[in-house]
Parts: structure tokens; sequence; C-alpha cells
């Protein structure tokens, strides 16, 4: 016969305090975290940007207005500061390939798809002289400053994100020479 009534459980152990005036015990703490209690939040300017990206490893081009540029798996991806005071870190990626007229509706409702499912990166299609692609774009506001890990992260989930959305956009399309098939 099952019991209604609740058994009664001991009580969690009360973790012991260390005396007044006792310093901490950093010995048994895991050395990512002392590194991130060091950090400090700096102001973000184009060069310290420039200086976190290289020294992640990653190439990059530095275009006269003080932007960077690089490919990422294949894709073009554009970091900057915008905005008026330049607070605003853009981790802009271009698909790269041009839309063809006939699947514009079919990218449009990937595009809005991608936008409803996913908090970013923000995805839209973009028409210049050239024709029309698709670009993806995180934007972060650092106008606090930032340290240089928030840095790191934001520029790699802003590329990391972007390539996710291409390579997916780009294994639901027709490749970029062959006609795609009359429906």
């Amino acid at each position: 016969m099952m019991s209604w009534l609740r058994r009664r459980r001991r009580p969690a152990p009360v973790p012991r305090t260390a005396p007044r005036g006792a310093r901490p015990d950093t010995t048994t703490r895991p050395p990512a975290l002392l590194r991130r209690r060091a950090e400090t939040t700096e102001p973000v300017t184009p060069g310290r940007l420039r200086d976190v990206v290289v020294a992640r490893g990653y190439h990059v081009r530095v275009e006269p207005d003080a932007s960077l540029t690089g490919l990422w798996d294949g894709y073009p991806f554009q970091l900057r500061l915008t905005g008026a005071s330049q607070d605003y870190l853009s981790v802009l990626g271009t698909w790269g390939r041009e839309v063809p007229e006939e699947m514009r509706g079919a990218v449009a409702q990937a595009v809005n798809d991608w936008n409803r499912d996913k908090i970013w990166p923000t995805v839209f299609t973009f028409t210049d002289e050239s024709g029309t692609t698709v670009r993806t774009e995180i934007l972060a506001d650092v106008g606090g400053g930032s340290t240089d890990r928030q840095l790191v992260e934001l520029v790699e989930a802003g590329l990391s994100a972007g390539v996710q959305f291409f390579q997916a956009l780009g294994g639901s399309m027709p490749p970029p020479h062959e006609p795609s098939p009359e429906i």
C-alpha cells in the first residue's frame, strides 16, 4: 500500500565558512575563473577590436573606414563599430551569391523563417546594382566597454551563426551555375 505521507528529508549540510579575515583558498578554483576576474572592461576602439581578432588567429584586412574584413568558411564578413558614437559592434556577413529572380520568394521565406525561429543573427536580403543577396548581422552595444573575452565571444557568435545560415541556405539552393528547374 502506498502512503501519502512524505518522508522527512535531512537538511542539506551547511558549508563551513572561513573565519573572519581569512583569505579564500584560490588553489582549488579553476584557473579560468581566476582569469575572468582579472579581466577588465575597457572601451572598444577599432584598434582594440583588430588586436583582439588578430590575437585569436584570424586574418583580416583593415579597410579605410577602420572596419575589418575577411573570409570565414568562404563567406565575406565585416567587423565594424557603428552608431553615432561608434558604440555598437556589427558582425555583418554576406552570402556572396546573387539570388536568382525565380528564387527570391523562396529566399524571402527562408529569411523570414530564420528570423522567426532564431534570436540571431538577423538575416535580411540586400539589393543593389549588382543584384540581390542575403546578409546576416549581429549588433551588440559595446558603448560601456567590454572585456577581450566578451569581444571574442560576440565576434565568434556572429561569424558562426552567419556561416550556419549561409550553409543552410546554400544547401537549399541550386548550384550557382545550373539553371533552376522549371516548375
